[in-house]
């Protein structure tokens, strides 16, 4: 086995004086996907950003991801960059949650969410979906147009905010999404990173102010359903989850755990429900071999959850889309320890950065990577670390099958109602989050089974070959 020091021996691009890496990194957070496939094509699956600088290296394919993804104990996630003041309502919505937590501390918060992702659980909630949905599409009867990102942001968050905490007044539902939209917003913008000071106008305060309201919502919720045991929503479950020695959430953890399962249901969802949306319009034999699905199965009605278990080309539409334009390109992991990895030493502190992208591109797994083929998925059967548009491992996405089934339901429902067309002409771009930019315009027309290809611009046509 390989023990030569990361400087001497990965490969990598040559650094600039004073920078090293830091240039890449720059370049890979801009959201250059094509970057990171050059480096994967030029230098192979383990690449340093810069030769003699061991501060972030990329580590490309399935052996790799499995390498860096089950070893959790060596390879941490990690909170980032965000300096938020201690003891307040922000650092417990940001902090104290799945997505920053290691080891056992991880483990066994898990472990107490885990109830409310069972599959029965998860079952439940697909009245709601269903309910909001119909709603969504009762809504567009009459329109010519609509913003398809727009749409399926609202109807995410929607279904969020329902199955988390309960709430059935419309106007209420919409109030605490867009309070939690507010807040996603202002946490990524770089006013945000460069100023960082409690001053009125700036989004650090803000984000503060925010935070604030934010959890108070939330506290008053969980006190209201301590009253209310019969309550069968997300937030409802983790209260009433007890471990082996009597411990339990407490009223802090639930808060952070409420809102990392919003963010992280909500926007990379209504990511992929645009996309699956708009490729099915760049791929007409798909989108009516589809539909010729759905109509023998569910004969125009909202799916059963039995229901969806008939439907194979449902899946596989949306596994492909997932393939393609996955909820994240690229993941980070941070070596706690010096370590090995692809034969290579790794410092501690080491950023090592895997991709779903990359990955789900690889021909020897995925032949024509670049096509939208859903037919591949009746005859091949990928394992996470292949196939990971919710990444894998012990922190692999706690409420994928909420999201499965979500894409399934509003999918199947969409199709039987209307055909969307993309505006000819759409310029159509994809950023880091793989969140379509800057808009999706889509004509509505009742099913008529018309489906045809219509051309659009952008960078698009860098990731998928929409030939």
């Amino acid at each position: 086995m390989a023990t030569a020091t990361l400087s001497q021996s990965m490969p990598g691009p040559r650094g600039l004086p004073f920078v090293g890496g830091k240039l890449n990194l720059i370049r890979l957070l801009t959201g250059s996907f094509q970057f990171m496939r050059d480096m994967h094509d030029t230098y192979g699956n383990m690449v340093a950003f810069a030769k003699n600088d061991p501060s972030y290296v990329f580590a490309f394919g399935p052996e790799l991801n499995h390498q860096v993804l089950s070893r959790a104990d060596v390879f941490e996630v990690s909170g980032g960059l965000l300096r938020i003041p201690k003891g307040t309502a922000i650092e417990r919505l940001l902090k104290n949650n799945l997505a920053v937590m290691n080891g056992t501390h991880h483990k066994q918060q898990r472990k107490l969410m885990q109830p409310a992702f069972h599959r029965q659980q998860i079952s439940a909630y697909g009245d709601d979906m269903v309910t909001l949905t119909q709603r969504m599409l009762d809504r567009w009867q009459g329109e010519s147009e609509v913003n398809l990102i727009r749409e399926m942001k609202q109807l995410t968050q929607r279904i969020a905010v329902k199955t988390l905490f309960g709430l059935y007044d419309e106007a209420e539902l919409d109030r605490i999404g867009g309070l939690l939209r507010k807040l996603i917003d202002m946490s990524s913008s770089p006013l945000f990173f460069i100023a960082p000071f409690d001053v009125p106008g700036l989004p650090y305060h803000t984000l503060l102010r925010l935070g604030d309201e934010l959890e108070a919502f939330i506290r008053s919720a969980i006190a209201q359903k301590r009253s209310r045991p019969d309550d069968t929503d997300v937030l409802a479950a983790m209260m009433h989850v007890r471990d082996e020695d009597g411990s339990k959430l407490s009223d802090e953890e639930m808060i952070g755990h409420a809102f990392a399962l919003f963010v992280a249901g909500h926007e990379t969802t209504s990511n992929a429900l645009a996309w699956t949306v708009f490729l099915l319009n760049q791929h007409p034999r798909v989108a009516a071999d589809l539909l010729d699905e759905l109509d023998s199965v569910l004969h125009g009605e909202p799916p059963t959850l039995e229901q969806l278990g008939r439907l194979p080309l449902l899946e596989g539409v949306i596994k492909e889309s997932l393939r393609l334009l996955p909820p994240a390109g690229l993941g980070m992991r941070v070596a706690a320890e010096p370590t090995e990895l692809g034969g290579y030493a790794l410092p501690k502190g080491t950023t090592v950065i895997y991709s779903e992208l990359v990955t789900h591109r690889l021909p020897e797994l995925y032949p024509e990577p670049d096509r939208f083929k859903p037919e591949r998925w009746a005859t091949i059967n990928r394992s996470t670390y292949e196939f990971l548009p919710f990444s894998a491992g012990p922190h692999m996405c706690i409420g994928w099958a909420f999201a499965m089934q979500e894409l399934r339901i509003v999918l199947a429902m969409l199709m039987q109602r209307y055909r969307l067309s993309i505006v000819p002409g759409t310029k159509l771009g994809v950023d880091i989050r793989m969140t379509p930019r800057p808009a999706m315009p889509m004509r509505i027309y009742p099913q008529d089974r018309q489906f045809q290809r219509v051309s659009v611009r952008g960078n698009i046509h860098k990731l998928v070959d929409l030939r």
